[in-house]
């Protein structure tokens, strides 16, 4: 009997909040402030995987295209891309594997593998800023081994200008 007196109170308090908070427009401040998103984003942002996105996707890129379907076209461009400059690496072809790499870029899209392979091919090609930029691509990327390939080359790099300042001097000795 207690039992039913204590759950009717409640279920009767209940009822006039609920009443109340109608009245004031409560209710609709709170199952706004509870409402999640179903989107993707909205779960992504839940899940914190929004700073997932942020990391592998620059702000903007997201912009870049103006539809579903250019985004399409435009990965499709950038597999086929990535396709030629692999194989151009493959066959030890530098300069075509930064044409073909460069290229792919450029369609938004990226790779951590070939920001690698192109930092091999500026490398042999000279073009050492480049090279310490895809270098550092690669590693922000994730590339598996991106951390001592761009340590060994800063190493190269420290050795080669030893050996051009020595070469200068002894130029300048005869």
């Amino acid at each position: 009997m207690k039992q039913k007196i204590v759950l009717m109170a409640g279920l009767l308090a209940g009822s006039v909040m609920t009443g109340y908070a109608q009245d004031i427009g409560l209710s609709q401040m709170i199952s706004n402030a509870t409402m999640r998103s179903r989107t993707p984003e909205g779960d992504r942002t839940y899940y914190g995987l929004w700073a997932k996105d942020k990391l592998l996707e620059p702000p903007q890129l997201k912009t870049k295209w103006e539809s579903a379907e250019d985004s399409i076209r435009k990965r499709g461009e950038f597999v086929t891309l990535c396709g030629k400059a692999f194989l151009a690496y493959d066959e030890r072809d530098a300069l075509n594997t930064v044409i073909y790499g460069d290229s792919a870029l450029r369609t938004g899209f990226d790779n951590a593998q070939l920001y690698f392979d192109m930092a091999y091919c500026y490398e042999q090609l000279g073009d050492y800023k480049q090279a310490e930029h895809s270098f550092k691509m690669a590693k922000k990327r994730g590339f598996a081994g991106g951390k001592m390939a761009l340590a060994a080359f800063k190493q190269r790099m420290k050795e080669r200008k030893k050996t051009e300042k020595n070469k200068e001097k002894a130029v300048m000795v005869r």
